[in-house]
């Protein structure tokens, strides 16, 4: 029996992506179901989608990635799904590789599978201080569940369902650094898969200047949060 997956797409002020992001994965995973969260988009994303007759979730107002993924995991716990993939509204992932690391999520016996820009090694050109963070926050991941790591913001992920469990139960969750740390304390197991990324064309990526100081001290603290929620669901008998 082949199991069910669903495939959740975050979506705020992408009217100029997401159409061809919704053809590019009814081309390339026919078999799965989708849902588009609709962060509150301010532009045409609700109309592009009603137009195409695409299911979607119409949040209230912006309520920024993580709250979306978490109503897109919600979403697919309720309905029954095996497995739920995290994919970027923006166009920079490629719909083929989906199969692929649904594939590598079966096949390798774990729960969660990452599509990686960076694993072992690999080059992917982004901004100096991104990159920089990226590879601190590899790092800590190391230092802390002794795995290292290499894309722990990937916003492309495979999950299984009892994966998706533990990610909706937890407090402040942004779904990057903190949710693996989490997820690996809880005893899942976790792999990367090298992807190729697109070069974003339109829209605006979510990480402002502003944002290059306040993200990294933000996921330090999730981290934290997470790593004492897991400890302390660890000792409930």
């Amino acid at each position: 029996m082949h199991p069910r997956v669903l495939i959740v797409i975050p979506a705020y002020n992408e009217e100029n992506s997401i159409a061809a992001v919704i053809e590019g994965l009814r081309q390339a995973a026919p078999a799965y179901d989708r849902l588009v969260i609709n962060d509150g988009a301010k532009d045409g994303t609700g109309k592009i989608l009603s137009q195409m007759g695409e299911k979607q979730l119409l949040l209230p107002c912006n309520l920024g990635y993580g709250h979306a993924l978490q109503t897109g995991l919600k979403y697919g716990l309720q309905h029954g799904y095996d497995i739920i993939v995290s994919f970027d509204a923006d166009g920079q992932h490629r719909p083929e590789d989906v199969i692929m690391i649904v594939t590598a999520l079966l096949e390798n016996d774990v729960d969660v599978v990452i599509g990686s820009r960076y694993y072992r090694g690999e080059f992917y050109d982004s901004p100096l201080d991104r990159r920089v963070g990226q590879i601190l926050f590899s790092k800590l991941t190391r230092l802390l569940i002794g795995q290292r790591i290499y894309d722990t913001t990937s916003g492309f992920k495979a999950l299984r369902a009892a994966a998706c469990e533990v990610i909706v139960s937890g407090i402040f969750m942004d779904f990057h650094t903190e949710s693996l740390v989490r997820l690996s304390m809880a005893g899942f197991k976790i792999k990367e898969q090298l992807i190729t990324v697109n070069e974003r064309r339109h829209g605006r990526s979510m990480h402002s200047f502003v944002s290059i100081f306040t993200y990294p001290l933000q996921t330090l603290l999730l981290t934290v949060v997470a790593m004492v929620d897991a400890l302390l669901n660890r000792r409930k008998p």
